[in-house]
């Protein structure tokens, strides 16, 4: 399908991860520019590559979220590579499993600033070259703990994805008569290779039966509604989001075998 995004140039942080490798694959496959930043440098630099070798341009280098400046600098280099900016993919994230009484103040921090404050200093550092090119769409891959709780990390995680809906709400109003639309995204369940490495057999083969799709989430399946925000499918969403999450959201809280064996069948 052509979303009609030929030579539009995309920033996607978090380059080297899943998600963010995904959607880079899927924006260059729609004669997308892009331009690849993640604090793994070599791996973004990594993804860049075979994009180039497949015929697209990309560029890939380290850079943290959390620093403002590094984060200007990478939009500054940007514009300069491809000649300007019209998609800010914000996906760089990651929190920790700690909890009330054993996460410390400095370990808050962290993870807010990672979540929440990159986020930000994405929004706030792009926004001028979006606006230089007369609109654009900006994406934060926030999380479906923005909605509920995090089983997966703590309680920094959770409220740093909650504070996301926040800032994209209001950023999108800010920024709507400028043309730069801002939207999130919702993952829930996804089995990125980060995932798969961290998580135990018992849970790989569980958390599909738990789901009403039956299966985890796939990184290309949170790539696409990121590519549609930025398309012209899109063009009045501002200020909103889109779960992706296998139905997780509905509040099944047990097998789905479970829930068929004790429903009487007519």
């Amino acid at each position: 399908m052509n979303f009609g995004l030929q030579g539009k140039v995309a920033l996607i942080t978090g380059g080297a991860g899943g998600i963010g490798s995904a959607a880079a694959r899927m924006f260059a496959q729609q004669g997308v520019a892009v331009a690849l930043f993640d604090r793994d440098g070599e791996g973004a630099e990594h993804v860049a590559s075979g994009l180039r070798g497949e015929g697209a341009s990309a560029l890939g280098g380290a850079m943290d979220v959390r620093d403002f400046d590094a984060f200007a600098l990478a939009v500054e280099r940007t514009e300069r590579e491809f000649d300007g900016i019209d998609f800010v993919v914000s996906v760089a994230g990651g929190g920790t499993r700690q909890t009330l009484s054993t996460l410390s103040i400095d370990d808050w921090h962290a993870v807010v600033d990672l979540n929440l404050t990159g986020p930000f200093n994405a929004i706030k550092s792009a926004a001028p070259a979006l606006r230089r090119r007369g609109g654009g769409a900006i994406v934060t891959v926030g999380s479906l703990a923005g909605l509920r709780m995090s089983m997966n990390n703590g309680v920094s995680y959770t409220a740093a994805k909650a504070g996301v809906l926040g800032l994209t709400r209001h950023a999108a109003y800010e920024l709507g008569r400028d043309n730069i639309r801002v939207n999130a995204v919702l993952p829930g369940p996804v089995l990125t290779p980060q995932m798969k490495a961290k998580i135990s057999a018992e849970t790989l083969e569980r958390v599909p039966r738990e789901l009403p799709l039956g299966r985890w989430v796939q990184p290309e399946e949170v790539a696409a509604p990121i590519l549609f925000f930025c398309s012209a499918m899109s063009n009045a969403c501002t200020g909103t989001h889109v779960i992706i999450d296998s139905g997780l959201h509905v509040g099944a809280t047990g097998p789905r075998d479970e829930y068929d064996r004790t429903r009487d069948r007519t």
